[in-house]
């Protein structure tokens, strides 16, 4: 693990940052955690680059999805920083969330690779 500011993502080394299982934040290492984390990293490394201060934070909320079978899922909703402890929201299993979860899928299929 590499020691980071949780909201940041930096190292002990000016401008150098470390994201995803690699990096000891406080939150979990499902990608949704690390999507939102790579987007405030780019963000700051950006505005480095044009000499302007980097205020990027990283999220540390997402939402997970839990298979139940029976065409059943479970979605829980997790926020790691805004408050003073770790706040979540379960939603119970449901053939409703199927559609959800297959949304999420889909749009983070469409704007990593261009998929529909």
């Amino acid at each position: 693990m590499v020691t980071v500011d949780p909201r940041t993502l930096e190292t002990k080394f000016p401008g150098v940052y470390a994201l995803g299982d690699l990096a000891n934040t406080g939150a979990p290492k499902a990608g949704v955690f690390a999507e939102g984390a790579a987007r405030a990293v780019a963000a700051n490394i950006s505005a480095q680059l044009r000499d302007q201060e980097p205020t990027a934070k990283n999220p540390g909320y997402g939402s997970c999805y839990i298979e139940f079978g029976a065409n059943r899922i479970a979605r829980v909703d997790v926020d790691f920083f805004s408050g003073p402890k770790p706040t979540g929201t379960f939603y119970a299993p449901s053939e409703a969330l199927r559609v959800d979860k297959q949304n999420f899928g889909a749009s983070r299929r469409a704007r990593w690779f261009g998929a529909r």
